[in-house]
């Protein structure tokens, strides 16, 4: 009984650890880690599971273990490449009004102040440092660009 409560505690220790170092790093990074670690951690209990005579539990687990590392022919990550889902680049520059007030969600005629409450909002929501793709960034701000009179 002892050695399960020490062993725990030890478990313990190590996520408190792995926690903090993961709230000083970068949000990716941290993603990533962590479903590296919840990837080795599945495939780990699962084969336990499995060596234990509990096949039809462990292999599930190994799968699940397998498409969080991405190593599984069934992940979006190993379908798509390691970087995920890959979206066409724009051409840059040539985003035309129209095109501008779709990406933004406005209608023709919209004010300055309506152009830049709603590139405000989207950029909250779409910014690669909030979850978004640094590809939708780039389409908010040249829609901006694009509707908002050079000064």
């Amino acid at each position: 009984m002892l050695p399960l409560v020490l062993l725990g505690l030890a478990g313990l220790v190590v996520a408190m650890a792995v926690v903090g170092a993961m709230s000083r790093t970068n949000p990716k990074r941290a993603q990533r880690l962590s479903r590296m670690l919840l990837g080795v951690g599945a495939c780990f209990v699962g084969a336990v599971m499995t060596l234990r005579g509990l096949a039809v539990l462990g292999t599930p687990i190994i799968g699940v273990g397998l498409v969080l590392l991405g190593l599984s022919a069934r992940s979006p990550r190993a379908q798509a490449g390691a970087g995920g889902p890959q979206t066409p680049p724009r051409r840059s520059g040539t985003m035309t009004r129209r095109e501008a007030l779709e990406i933004l969600g406005l209608e023709d005629g919209a004010g300055e102040a309506d152009i830049r409450e709603a590139y405000k909002s989207l950029m909250k929501k779409m910014h690669p440092d909030a979850g978004g793709s640094d590809a939708l960034a780039r389409q908010i701000q040249e829609a901006r660009d694009t509707l908002l009179p050079k000064r």
